[in-house]
């Protein structure tokens, strides 16, 4: 099966290269300028509820590039598959569905309010990027981490009576995840089109499930600190401020020079979220037999994305590029693809 879709996506790639036309990007960077000066003169000003409603608009270039959106919308939609099987949906008439798809459109609109508190932060707070290590750790942890993992819980918190009602952990880590999903769907979109498409491979495996499996856990600790105030009130809380910082912690040691020879903790910092995922997931699934299995549907979502990707840089900068760009991809992420191998429900790698 991978290895049939990857194949298509070759010959496809082919075909594009002499059909398509390249995507004009230029633009893109030239309007996300304009917007953001036309933005910061609005928080500098103190206008903070016409700074609210003008949001919206500046954030419509993530999805002016087809090709890009295209391939954030497909690499959403594979996680949400996955997370729609590991929900164990019986059938289409499943309100979980319905929840699961209303979790992605409010992480998508995640992005307003992220979007706000950045700008919030870095004019009353003084919270800007740097490179130096402590200034650098404090925007990551407390700029980044702590904006981003709020403005996805905000927008959760709508379906959070629902979940209530529910009564299941299971669909609480998940339809948390949803929100995580949407908010990555819509970050991915900015990404691709700034990119051209050529880090969809790695934001699929790394930013995808880390969005999924940080606001999943968040999700989760709400869920129970809710129902058993006295037990998981305060537990929620640490948890919610623990993904707060491995948030951060993961970004720093990717962007920050000083941490450069020490990246690989960035790495680890990632494992033991998507450990602790799959860990709340185990016990929370039903063990029955299935037609397609998690790890079977994980693979599907790695080669359609891997496909689309090489077909739409094929299209954009041509074939030979394109297998640079992907083998290099590739090579790189193979520890990721063994992790979640080797965490799956039912994992084929033991070792």
């Amino acid at each position: 099966m991978v290895l049939s879709i990857v194949f298509l996506g070759i010959v496809v790639g082919y075909v594009a290269q002499t059909v398509f036309r390249p995507e004009v990007s230029d633009q893109i960077e030239i309007n996300l300028q304009q917007q953001g000066d036309n933005l910061q003169e609005l928080a500098k000003q103190g206008e903070w509820l016409q700074l609210w409603w003008a949001i919206p608009k500046s954030q419509l270039w993530r999805f002016e590039s087809t090709g890009s959106f295209v391939l954030a919308l497909l690499t959403g939609s594979c996680w949400l598959v996955f997370t729609l099987q590991a929900l164990q949906v019986g059938s289409l008439r499943d309100p979980r569905i319905w929840l699961a798809l209303a979790g992605v459109a409010l992480g998508v609109l995640s992005i307003w309010p992220n979007s706000f508190f950045s700008l919030w932060q870095e004019e009353l707070w003084g919270l800007r990027q740097s490179r130096s290590l402590i200034p650098g750790l404090r925007f990551f942890v407390i700029g980044v981490g702590l904006r981003e993992e709020f403005s996805k819980l905000l927008c959760l918190l709508p379906l959070m009576p629902l979940l209530l009602r529910m009564r299941s952990e299971l669909t609480a880590l998940l339809i948390s995840g949803c929100v995580g999903i949407g908010f990555a769907l819509a970050e991915n979109a900015g990404y691709f089109a700034r990119s051209g498409g050529s880090d969809a491979m790695g934001r699929y495996l790394t930013a995808n499930p880390a969005h999924l499996t940080l606001t999943a856990l968040t999700g989760l600790a709400v869920y129970r600190g809710i129902r058993s105030p006295r037990d998981w009130a305060m537990q929620a809380v640490a948890i919610f401020g623990v993904m707060v910082f491995a948030h951060g912690l993961y970004d720093a040691f990717i962007v920050l020079p000083a941490l450069a020879e020490y990246s690989l903790l960035g790495s680890i910092v990632f494992i033991l979220v998507v450990y602790q995922f799959f860990r709340e997931l185990r016990e929370a699934r039903i063990r029955r037999p299935e037609i397609v299995s998690l790890t079977a549907n994980f693979l599907c979502g790695v080669s359609l994305v891997t496909a689309a990707t090489f077909v739409y840089l094929s299209a954009t900068v041509g074939c030979a590029t394109a297998f640079d760009v992907l083998a290099q991809g590739v090579l790189g992420l193979a520890v990721m693809v063994y992790l979640f191998l080797r965490e799956m429900p039912e994992t084929l790698v033991s070792v």
